[in-house]
Parts: structure tokens; sequence; C-alpha cells
């Protein structure tokens, strides 16, 4: 199914996005080895400014194709943030099966050391370009100078302490376990050891976060070939899938310590038994929290529990986020799916070089978009029965 994939992260790249995005979609090529004329299907995700500081790019597709050379049958903007990544890579599966395309490229990425460094975030580009609206209802409550997205997570977190009595030691820890699985992975910007003090210790960003259970915006790309195609690859297969969209603001929400990974795990409806690796989308510490949670793994408020009972390491009886994540790898674009993905990848192809867990078969994901609320999928990659 996948016959290439291929990455490049760094925390300022001096050129351009499309520059950026052209070499890893060559790499990704190289691997798959086919010639950019054979691609037949697009897919990409986009947000406002993570292309060289843009609003957006007009008919963003085609400029992407302009680019790379390749005329596609289809090509398909999808929008979900972080939950992107999985939600192409099933379509672009989908669109193989029913002969709609032989080969199809997924990229996710961009640039936000653009947005970083002019002091706002994706999800406060409004801040720096007036015609940008975030909401239907901007003009009700876009008026308060907030930290967005930091500020909402904070308040997640806070929310969870008070219902469910988690600490800020057993979010810590989340951080702590995940540096541990970085420390071996060579793709991870961050790779010293890592206490809970040191985590409790680094400043806070918006209270209770602290500053190392946050991702760092970074530039970078992902790219992947759904294909017919024989390759080097192990031949796999989507073993389960499932989506959710909450279009609910938070004032609207029964509570806001749930994430719509409820829906879509349990759209999937896998047997977590079975699963011998899971990549969950690690925006910040709370979010996998939350998820551990959500998809089944534990019961809702003993997500603190959880990581003080299981050895989450790629050692591990349950490993989870086996090449760090996003917190240390860092999140390309304010998009965390590539990472998550490449990361199963590696594992399933037993490439995962200094942080690969034994036998591994099934790979359960799960990504997130739009804070933690806006949309999840649910993706079970496994060998090909």
């Amino acid at each position: 199914m996948i016959s290439g994939f291929a990455s490049a992260i760094y925390k300022k790249y001096e050129g351009s996005a499309f520059e950026l995005m052209a070499d890893v979609v060559s790499s990704a090529l190289d691997m798959a080895k086919m010639k950019k004329e054979e691609i037949d299907g697009l897919f990409i995700t986009y947000l406002p400014g993570v292309f060289d500081g843009l609003a957006y790019p007009h008919f963003f597709t085609n400029q992407v194709s302009q680019y790379l050379g390749i005329r596609p049958k289809f090509a398909e903007v999808s929008d979900y943030g972080g939950a992107s990544a999985l939600a192409m890579l099933y379509r672009a599966y989908k669109a193989i099966r029913a002969n709609e395309a032989e080969n199809v490229l997924c990229i996710i990425g961009g640039k936000g050391s653009e947005i970083r460094l002019r002091g706002v975030t994706v999800d406060s580009m409004d801040k720096l370009h007036s015609g940008i609206s975030l909401t239907p209802f901007d003009k009700f409550f876009r008026g308060l100078d907030e930290m967005n997205p930091i500020s909402d997570y904070a308040l997640v977190a806070n929310r969870h302490k008070k219902v469910f009595k988690s600490t800020d030691e057993q979010r810590a820890l989340i951080a702590v376990k995940q540096r541990f699985n970085a420390m071996n992975n060579e793709r991870a910007l961050y790779r010293d050891p890592l206490t809970v003090e040191e985590v409790l210790k680094s400043p806070i960003i918006s209270e209770p976060l602290h500053l190392l259970e946050a991702v760092y915006p970074v530039d970078g790309f992902h790219a992947f070939i759904v294909s017919k195609r024989q390759s080097q690859l192990r031949d796999l297969d989507v073993l389960a899938y499932g989506e959710a969209h909450w279009p609910e603001i938070p004032a609207e929400l029964n509570d806001i310590v749930y994430t719509p990974a409820i829906e879509s795990s349990k759209r999937a409806n896998f047997n977590l038994s079975k699963v011998d690796a899971f990549q969950l989308y690690d925006s910040f510490t709370i979010t996998v929290m939350l998820q551990v949670e959500d998809i089944g793994l534990i019961e809702k408020g003993k997500g603190g529990l959880f990581f003080e009972e299981n050895d989450t390491s790629y050692k591990g009886n349950l490993p989870i986020n086996t090449g760090g994540g996003s917190l240390n790898v860092g999140q390309p674009a304010y998009m965390s799916g590539g990472v998550i993905l490449e990361e199963a990848l590696l594992q399933l192809n037993y490439m995962a070089k200094g942080h690969q867990v034994n036998d591994v078969n099934v790979v359960f994901l799960n990504g997130i978009g739009g804070w933690n609320r806006s949309h999840s999928v649910t993706l079970v990659l496994g060998e090909k029965k």
C-alpha cells in the first residue's frame, strides 16, 4: 500500500516552503523508485501562514502541482490539522482500491518558524492578517488577547485536574517517558534525558502547563506515497478506520475534557489487546492523557494513573509514541500527524533505528486537529492478510 515515505525537519529552514516540500517529495519518490510523472493523485493539508507566512496561496493544489511538476487526476486539501495525515492516507488508500488512481502523493507540513518569529500561531493568524476569520463567531469572542491555543489547552488541563484530580506530576511523567523514547531517535530534535522535576521547573506558559509539556513549532514536511505498486516496504493494510468531527465551540460542549477520539475510536472498533504500539497525537502532554482515556486504554479520568502504572517506552508493555512524538521531534507547521504516521511506518518496517519495538505487526494511530476537540481520525495499520 505505501511504497515510499520521507521527511525533513528543521528548527528554521532558510529556503522557501516550496523548496523544502519538493526535496521531501523527491526523497519519497526515490524510496518508491518512482518518477514524479507517475503521480496521479494529490492530497495536501494547509494552515494559513505555513507556506512562507502567506495567508492563503491562490488555488493552492494547483500551485503545489505546478511546483512539483505533476498532473494529478484529482487534487484535494484536507483541513483537519493534526488529523489530516491519517485522513488523507485513508482517502488515498480508498482511491487506489477503487481504481481511481495508481500512485497518490500525500503531503503534510510547512514552515512554523515564519509565524512563530512574529509572535503568533496559526490559531491567531487574524492578529497578522485582518482578512482572516477563524470561526463564524469571531466578533463574539475574538476580542480577548488570549494565547491561543496554549490557553485553550491550559483550560482543559485545569478542568481535568479539578474533575479527576490528575496532577502536574502525572502530566510531566508523560513528557519524561516520551523523552526516553526520543533519546535514541535520530529524527528527534530533543534527545537529552529528562526528569519530572525538570519539567515542573521549566517556565509556566499558561497555568498549569509548563514549557516542556508543549510542542515546538518547526519547519518540515512529511510525504507518503500510496500505490498499487510492489515496493521494498512491508505490504501493509488498513485494518480499521474511524473519524469524527465536532463543530461546537467550547461553551457548547458538555465538557472540554473529552475529545472526538471517543467517537473515532469506536467507529474504528479495533481490539486494543491486538495492538503492538500506539502513536497518539501529542500537541501537549494533556492531549496524550485525554487520548489514552478516550480510545479506551483506561477509564475516563485515570489517564495520569495509567502512565504511573505502565511502561510506555519502546521496550515496555504498552509502547506509546515510540519515537518521542512531536514533543521531541518537533511539530512541523503546527500539525503533528505526519510525525506519528512516519513513526508507525518506521516501526512496522523495522526501520526504527535505536528505538525499535520487538515483533510489531499492528500499530494504532490517533490524530487530533483543531485544538483537542474539533477533529479526530483513528487509523490502524498492520500486515496485509
